[in-house]
């Protein structure tokens, strides 16, 4: 028990904790770019590799936005630990906005023509819908199902089209931004 509190601290409180830094937004911020700034490699390397994590937060594909970001970092030689810290950007309490903003941009940009109203609990159905259906083709191989499932599908079709332009947008600028800071830094 060396490096354990003595005090026990309650599920309730982690989660809490989880939502809301103790210390506050600012200097978990500040924690962030420090941890950016003192990261090795070159400022090309840093900042590719948080642009690459911090694009694949804004995909549609929950759950392996890090794998994403990893994966992108590993193949155009950024770093793997920027990539991670970059991805802190999608958070479970910025998805909703994120999913918002997709959607709307790919509406406007591919689906004009459609006027659906905007429901999280909708999307919410159809990603379960759709991720069951993926899972239909990875265990049982069955393409027929798949096909018919996603004809059925009204708001991913759109919130996909969207993130294309969202996450060009913000490797870029995160990119760019990202650069200048550790330039100045190192």
């Amino acid at each position: 028990m060396l490096f354990n509190s003595r005090k026990k601290i309650h599920l309730i409180s982690r989660i809490f904790a989880y939502i809301w830094p103790r210390s506050g937004w600012n200097r978990f911020i500040r924690y962030l770019t420090l941890r950016i700034k003192r990261l090795p490699g070159s400022p090309h390397k840093i900042a590719l590799g948080f642009s690459f994590g911090a694009m694949s937060a804004m995909t549609p594909f929950f759950g392996i936005h890090f794998l994403i970001g990893m994966f992108l970092s590993w193949l155009f030689r950024g770093s793997i630990a920027a990539s991670i810290i970059g991805n802190l950007i999608g958070n479970p309490w910025t998805f909703p906005f994120i999913v918002l903003v997709n959607y709307k941009i790919g509406k406007t940009l591919f689906f004009s023509h459609q006027d659906i109203l905007f429901n999280l609990e909708n999307v919410y159905k159809e990603f379960i819908l759709f991720f069951n259906s993926i899972l239909l083709i990875i265990f049982e191989g069955n393409f027929n199902n798949f096909i018919e499932l996603m004809k059925d599908l009204e708001f991913i079709p759109a919130i996909f089209y969207g993130s294309i332009f969202t996450c060009s947008i913000t490797l870029f600028i995160s990119y760019f931004i990202m650069k200048k800071i550790i330039i100045k830094y190192q």
